[in-house]
C-alpha cells in the first residue's frame, strides 16, 4: 500500500520519460524511507508497459567479489552475448571468469559489450535497468554502470539507481538526476497507521508517531510490534520482547537501530532450525536456497522456511532467498553471537568448493587468528579479481590476506601490492595508511627502499614535496644504484614537479653513473630519469631511443604512463596522447582514477598542447570539480590548472582566474612549482583576454626570478613568449629580455621544435620593430610548428600585425586569414577577435565562419563529428568512443542542425580545417 509519494512517482516518471534527454534517476534516502517500494512500483509500471526489465540487488556479502553485481544484472541476458563482436564478448567473459584469454580483460572493451549487449536488448523494446542497494554493489559493477550512465543519450534505455544516505555515489555521474526521499508527513504517517491491520492507539500511537519520525517501514514494524505485544494496555511495565528493543527502550535510538531490533525480536520467536536457516541465508545473502540447504545440517528440507515466510520476514524462490528489507539481514546477522556466525561461515565455506572465491570470503569471515591457509586463498582471490580489471576488489582481498598471514616478509610483501593498487586506483588515503602498515611490520632492510619509495609516491600525491623527497633520497643514499628502476623513477618525479633546484641537482649526481649511449634500447624508466632531469641537455638522446622502446610490445600501464609523460616533456606531443590513452582514456569511467588523477591530466595537458580542447576538458572537468569540493590532490590540482587554461582560452577568462587562483592558494604553499607555473600561465592568459595587461605582466613576471632565469627550469621557458607579448605592452620590454637571455642559454641546441618557435616569437616581439620579421620568419620556418596550433597562431597573428604595421598589408591580411582560422577552430575566443579585427584594419570584410558553430557542441559531439568527418561509420565511432552505434547516430542528428549541414559529407568543410595549419 502506497501513502502519498505522488511527487516522488511524478518526479521518476518524468526523469525515466522516453522524452528525457537521458532516462536516468537517483534514489536517495535513509534505511525504511520507501527507496525500495518507489523503484518496485516503477518496475511493475514499466512490465505492465512492455518494458523489459534487467534488475540488480546488492547485498553485503558480494560487496569484494568482482563483478558479482554486473552478472546478477545481466543473467538474463547473457545468452545473448554470442552475437557480440568478438574482442566485446571475450572481455565481458573473461570479467566474468568464463573466457579462455588468460590475459586481463580490457575493462573498457568489457563495458562497452554490457552497452551493447543492453542495446541489443532495447532494440525489440524499451529496456530498464533498476539498481536497489547500490551501496553494496561491488566497485567494478559500479564502475560499468557509472559508464552506462553517461551513455544512456538516445538509447531507449532508463537507468533507476536507489542508495542508502543521502550522498550521492562517486561513480555515477553528477547529471543524473538525484530524489532525496523524504519522511512521510505527519499527515502521512497518520494515515499509514490507520490503515495497519491492528494499529495501535492512545499514548502507544504517539510513541509510535515519535519514535518512527515519519519513517514507513517504522511506523508499520513498530505498530506490528505493538500490536503483538499488546502496548495497547501498557500505561505499566512494557513486555519483556521491547524492553531492551522496542517502544520503551531507554534514550532515543536511531531508526535503524531501532528497526533491527524490531526484527530481531520478531526472529527470537521462531523455531531454532529456521533462526539457524535464516542466519546461513543472512551469512551468504546472494547464494540460493539450494547452497543455502547445503551448509544447513543433514536432513534440512525446505519446509525450514515455512515460518519465517509466515512471518514476512523473507520470500524464497527457486534461485533465490529475498529478505523482505536488508535490515532484517543485519538484524539476524548482528544479532547472533559471534561463535555461531563463526560456525556459520566455515559451513557455508565447506559447501562453495566450487566458487573459491566466495569460499575464501567466508573463510575470512570465520577467522580470527592468522591462518597461512586462509591467506592464501584470499591472495589467489585477489590476483584473480586483478586479472579480471577489478583493482577495487583486489585490494580489499590483498589487504585482508596481509592481516590473515604472521610471517613479517609476507605481511610486508601483501600489504605494500596493496598499497601500490590503492594507488592506480586513486584511494590516496588508503594506500598511506598499508604503506605505513608495510613499514610497521617490515624486518627485512632490503624491504626498506621500496616501502620508502611507495610512501614517498603518497606523500607526492598529496603534495608533501619535501617528505617525499627526503623519503626516497636521504643523503645517506650514495647513488641511484640502490635504487631499482622504479624507485628512481619517483625520485625524479618528484624533483620535476616541485621544480626545486636543490632536488633536481641531488637527483642529477644521483644519475651521474647512468650511460644511455649503448646502442641497445635503454629501459624506459632509465629514459625518463635522464629526460625529466634535464630535457634540454639529453633531449635529443632520449629522443633517439623513443621510436624502438615506445614500439616495444607488453608494456605495463606504468611503463606506458611513464613514457606518455615523457613524451610530453620532450614536446613528442602526439605519441604522448597516444601512449597516456592506453592507461586514462578520458571515454573511461574510471579514468581520472589512475594514479590518482596525474596520468589524466597528463594527457589532458597533451591534448591541450596539440589542440584538441574538447578531449582536454572532457579529461580533467571531474577530477577539476574534486579539487573545488575540498579533495586536494596532485593530480586534481592539476586538473584544475588545465581547466583554467581552458577556460581562459575559451572565452572564459574571470572562471579561468577563479580556477587558478584556487589553484594556487594549495600549490604554492605546498611546494609544487609546476602546479605553480601551470596555473600562474593560466592566469596571465585570462588577463591578456581580459586585456589586463598589467596583470598578465604580473603573474607571467614570476615565472622568472630577479635576474631572469626560469623558477621552473623546464616549465617557464615555455611562457617566455607571453611574457615578452606582456612586456612589451606595459613598457617592461627589458625585463623579458633578461628573461629570453636566460631560456636561451638554458634551453642551448637542445630545444625541441616547438621551443625554438616560441623562442623565435619572443626574440621577434623584442626586437627593434623595423627588424622583427626574420625572427617572425624564423619562427614559422619549421612546418612541424603547426602540431601546436594555438603557439602557432599567435606567431602567425603577431607576424600578421607586425606586416600591417610595416604596410605590407597583401602578406599582413595572408598572415591573419591563417591566424584566424586556427584560432576558429580551437575556439580561442579573444584571439580570434583580435584577428579579425586586424583583419579588418587590413581592408577585409569578415564574415562569421561556419565553424565557429563547431566550438558550441559538447566535448563529446565534437568528438563525433570529427570521427564522422573522417569517414568513420557509427559502429566505428562507437567502438573508438565507446558508446553504442544508435547513442553515436542521435548525435549526429543533433548535431547537423547545428552545424548548418545535412549529410556527413559535409562534416569535413566544418571540421577538417581544424588540425591543418
Amino acid at each position: 500500500m502506497l501513502i502519498g509519494r505522488q511527487e516522488e512517482r511524478a518526479t521518476i516518471a518524468a526523469a525515466l520519460s522516453p522524452q528525457a534527454a537521458t532516462a536516468s534517476l537517483l534514489l536517495l534516502g535513509e534505511p525504511g524511507v520507501g527507496k525500495t517500494l518507489l523503484l518496485d512500483m516503477t518496475v511493475d509500471d514499466a512490465l505492465a508497459a512492455g518494458t523489459r526489465v534487467l534488475r540488480v540487488r546488492g547485498n553485503a556479502a558480494e560487496t569484494e567479489l568482482a563483478f558479482a553485481g554486473l552478472h546478477q544484472l545481466l543473467l538474463p541476458v547473457l545468452d545473448r552475448a554470442d552475437d557480440l563482436p568478438v574482442r566485446q564478448r571475450g572481455a565481458l567473459m573473461a570479467a566474468f571468469g568464463l573466457g579462455d584469454d588468460p590475459a586481463p580483460p580490457d575493462p573498457m572493451m568489457m563495458s562497452l559489450a554490457v552497452l551493447t549487449l543492453v542495446s541489443h536488448v532495447a532494440s525489440a523494446g524499451r529496456v530498464l535497468l533498476a539498481v536497489d542497494d547500490a551501496q553494496w554493489i561491488d566497485r567494478g559493477s559500479c564502475q560499468v554502470l557509472g559508464f552506462l550512465a553517461r551513455r544512456l543519450a538516445g538509447e531507449p534505455i532508463g537507468l533507476l539507481v536507489a542508495s542508502r544516505g543521502t550522498r550521492r555515489p562517486e561513480w555515477l555521474d553528477r547529471s543524473v538526476t538525484e530524489l532525496v526521499v523524504p519522511a512521510l508527513s505527519p499527515a502521512e504517517a497518520e494515515e499509514l497507521i490507520g490503515a495497519q491491520p491492528d494499529p495501535p492507539l492512545g499514548s502507544a500511537r504517539r510513541r509510535v508517531l515519535e519514535t518512527a519520525a515519519g519513517n514507513p517501514l517504522a511506523l508499520v514494524e513498530l505498530s506490528r510490534s505493538a500490536a503483538r505485544e499488546d502496548v495497547l494496555r501498557a500505561d505499566g511495565p512494557p513486555p519483556a520482547g521491547l524492553r531492551s528493543g522496542g517502544l520503551h527502550a531507554g534514550g532515543h535510538l536511531p531508526v535503524t537501530d531501532l528497526l533491527e531490533r524490531t526484527f530481531a525480536a520478531q526472529v527470537d520467536e521462531l523455531p531454532a532450525a529456521t533462526r539457524a536457516a535464516l542466519l546461513v541465508a543472512a551469512a551468504a545473502e546472494g547464494v540460493g536456497p539450494a547452497g543455502v540447504l547445503a551448509a544447513l545440517p543433514p536432513g534440512t528440507d525446505m519446509d525450514v522456511w515455512l515460518p519465517a515466510e509466515r512471518a514476512g520476514l523473507v520470500r524464497l524462490h527457486s534461485d533465490r532467498i529475498d529478505f523482505r528489507h536488508p535490515l532484517v539481514r543485519s538484524a539476524i546477522y548482528g544479532a547472533a553471537p559471534f561463535a555461531e556466525r563463526r560456525r556459520t561461515h566455515l559451513a557455508l565455506a565447506a559447501s562453495l568448493d566450487g566458487d573459491p572465491d566466495r569460499r575464501a570470503w567466508q573463510l575470512s569471515a570465520a577467522t580470527v587468528e592468522p591462518d597461512a591457509a586462509v591467506s592464501a586463498a584470499l591472495e589467489a582471490t585477489a590476483m584473480r579479481a586483478f586479472g579480471r580489471g577489478a583493482l577495487a576488489e583486489a585490494l580489499a582481498g590483498l589487504e585482508r590476506s596481509a592481516q590473515l598471514n604472521a610471517a613479517p616478509a609476507e605481511q610486508t610483501r601483501l600489504l605494500t601490492t596493496a598499497a601500490y593498487a590503492g594507488i592506480l586506483t586513486g584511494d590516496i588515503d588508503r594506500a598511506e595508511e598499508l604503506a605505513a602498515k608495510a613499514a610497521s611490520v617490515n624486518e627485512d632492510p632490503a624491504a626498506t627502499p621500496w616501502i620508502s619509495a611507495l610512501t614517498a609516491l603518497v606523500e607526492m600525491l598529496m603534495m608533501r614535496m619535501e617528505r617525499a623527497f627526503a623519503l626516497i633520497a636521504p643523503d645517506t643514499l650514495p647513488d641511484v644504484a640502490q635504487l631499482d628502476e622504479g624507485s628512481s623513477t619517483i625520485v625524479t618525479g618528484i624533483a620535476y614537479h616541485s621544480g626545486s633546484p636543490v632536488q633536481r641537482e641531488r637527483a642529477l649526481r644521483l644519475l651521474a653513473g647512468r650511460d644511455l649511449t649503448d646502442p641497445t634500447p635503454p629501459h624506459p624508466f632509465h629514459l625518463w630519469d635522464a629526460g625529466v632531469t634535464d630535457p634540454f641537455g639529453k633531449g635529443d638522446l632520449v629522443r633517439s631511443h623513443l621510436p624502438a622502446v615506445t614500439s616495444a610490445p607488453g608494456r605495463a600501464p606504468t611503463e606506458n604512463h611513464t613514457l606518455g609523460v615523457l613524451c610530453l616533456i620532450l614536446d613528442e606531443t602526439e605519441t604522448a596522447v597516444s601512449l597516456l590513452r592506453e592507461v586514462a582514456n578520458p571515454q573511461w569511467e574510471d579514468a581520472d582514477a589512475f594514479h590518482a588523477g596525474m596520468t589524466a591530466a597528463d594527457l589532458a595537458w597533451a591534448n591541450l598542447d596539440r589542440g584538441r580542447w574538447a578531449d582536454a576538458r572532457l579529461g580533467v572537468e571531474r577530477l577539476a570539480g574534486r579539487f573545488l569540493d575540498g579533495v586536494h590532490t596532485h593530480g586534481s590540482a592539476r586538473a584544475l590548472t588545465v581547466l583554467a587554461t581552458l577556460c581562459a582560452l575559451t572565452g572564459e577568462p574571470e572562471l579561468a582566474v577563479r580556477h587558478a587562483t584556487a589553484a594556487l592558494a594549495v600549490t604554492e604553499p605546498a611546494g609544487v612549482l609546476g602546479a605553480v607555473v601551470r596555473a600562474r600561465r593560466a592566469a596571465g592568459l585570462a588577463a591578456t583576454a581580459l586585456g589586463d595587461h598589467a596583470s598578465a605582466f604580473r603573474h607571467l613576471r614570476t615565472l622568472f626570478d630577479g635576474e631572469g632565469v626560469p623558477v621552473h627550469y623546464h616549465l617557464s621557458c615555455y611562457a617566455v613568449a607571453d611574457y615578452a607579448a606582456a612586456a612589451v605592452l606595459v613598457g617592461r620590454a627589458e625585463d623579458a629580455s633578461v628573461a629570453l637571455e636566460q631560456v636561451t642559454a638554458a634551453v642551448g641546441d637542445g630545444g625541441s621544435v616547438r621551443l625554438r618557435q616560441v623562442l623565435g616569437r619572443a626574440r621577434a616581439l623584442l626586437s627593434d620593430p623595423a627588424g622583427a620579421g626574420p625572427s617572425f620568419e624564423g619562427a614559422l620556418a619549421d612546418p612541424a610548428g603547426h602540431r601546436w596550433p594555438f603557439e602557432h597562431a599567435q606567431t602567425w597573428l603577431e607576424y600578421g600585425e607586425w606586416l600591417r604595421r610595416q604596410r605590407r598589408i597583401a602578406e599582413a591580411r595572408a598572415a591573419l586569414i591563417k591566424a584566424r582560422e586556427i584560432f576558429e577552430g580551437l575556439g580561442a575566443v579573444h584571439w580570434s577577435d583580435r584577428a579579425q579585427a586586424e583583419l579588418r584594419a587590413a581592408g577585409v570584410t569578415v564574415q562569421s565562419s561556419p565553424r565557429s558553430a563547431f566550438r558550441t557542441l559538447t566535448p563529446q559531439r565534437q568528438r563525433i563529428v570529427r570521427l564522422a568527418a573522417e569517414g568513420l561509420t557509427n559502429r566505428e565511432i562507437g567502438e573508438r568512443l565507446f558508446l553504442s552505434p544508435r547513442t553515436v547516430g542521435t548525435h549526429l542528428y543533433q548535431a547537423f542542425p547545428v552545424l548548418g549541414v545535412t549529410s556527413r559529407g559535409r562534416l569535413r568543410d566544418v571540421v577538417e580545417p581544424e588540425s591543418t595549419d
